[in-house]
Formats: structure tokens, C-alpha cells, sequence
């Protein structure tokens, strides 16, 4: 409640058109009729990615870079079938790390970190598909009680 956003930033929503109808910074966009109606319409947060895309509008805005380490956690919700493996809502955690010189190498051991802090120390990495980056790699972990890897995480490397 309310059912829709009051108001939205006339300058950063004109942008979002844009980008989403015709492209723009290197994206051809989604190709579709955007409309302000459908972008007003409040929903329950399905994913974080909002609060990395926002960090990295503010990181392209600096006028000299430096590195910088960007993380959130935050409760979202899906349209799930529910079983062992999948919830309607759940914390999702979320970071960006940016610096010159990263490989995947340092993503995987910072995942490896991570994880091992959470008591989590059995995990795979699997190549995937992510639009937004490459390269992508899904993270599995190996469940005592289940008897099976289950994903645990979704990971990659954002393009320049």
C-alpha cells in the first residue's frame, strides 16, 4: 500500500525510457514500449540487483575512480513452487567489488571466503548464463540433509 509510486524522479525516469525502449550506453535495450503506468506499479522486491545497479551509477559517476567494495542484504520475494530448495521469500545478499586488475580467480576466492564464513565450505562452480555479465558462474554447495549439490549463490564479472 499504495498500489503505486506516488512519484518518480522525472529526470532519472526519462533515462530508464530510453535505455529500455531504444538503447543507450552500449545497450540496444529491450526494444519495447516502455510506460510510466507499468513503471509506477509497486511490487513485492523480487531481487537486490536495484540497490548494485544504483552503487554502480554512483561509481561511473566519480570523476577519478577508485576501488570500492559495495554489499546488501536484503529480503525478497518470489512466485515459487515451494519445495526443499525453493522459498517465496528469503534474504538475499548481494555485493560488487570494483578495482582494475580482478579475474575471475578473485571472485571465486572471495565467494570461497564468503561462504566458509557461513559455515559453508563444499562448493562447485558451474559456467551460466547472466546478461549482465561475463564471465557468469552459478555457485553449488553440497547439502548434508538433501544428499544433493544445491545452488546456493549466482555470481560474475560485469564488463567495462
Amino acid at each position: 500500500d499504495p498500489a503505486e509510486a506516488p512519484e518518480l524522479p522525472a529526470g532519472y525516469t526519462a533515462k530508464v525510457k530510453k535505455v529500455h525502449s531504444h538503447g543507450g550506453y552500449g545497450s540496444q535495450g529491450y526494444k519495447y514500449d516502455w510506460r510510466l503506468e507499468e513503471a509506477r506499479k509497486n511490487l513485492l522486491r523480487t531481487h537486490t540487483t536495484s540497490a548494485s545497479a544504483r552503487a554502480l551509477y554512483r561509481l561511473a559517476r566519480q570523476e577519478k575512480f577508485s576501488p570500492v567494495k559495495y554489499f546488501s542484504i536484503d529480503r525478497v520475494f518470489r512466485n515459487e513452487s515451494l519445495d526443499a530448495t525453493h522459498l517465496a521469500e528469503f534474504h538475499q545478499v548481494e555485493g560488487v567489488v570494483a578495482d582494475r586488475g580482478l579475474t575471475l580467480g578473485h571472485l571465486m576466492g572471495t565467494l570461497r571466503q564468503f561462504f566458509s564464513k557461513l559455515g559453508i565450505t563444499q562448493l562447485r562452480f558451474k559456467p551460466a548464463y547472466n546478461p549482465y555479465t561475463e564471465p557468469s558462474m552459478e555457485v553449488f554447495s553440497y547439502h548434508e540433509g538433501l544428499k544433493k549439490w544445491v545452488e546456493v549463490g549466482n555470481s560474475g564479472v560485469f564488463r567495462p
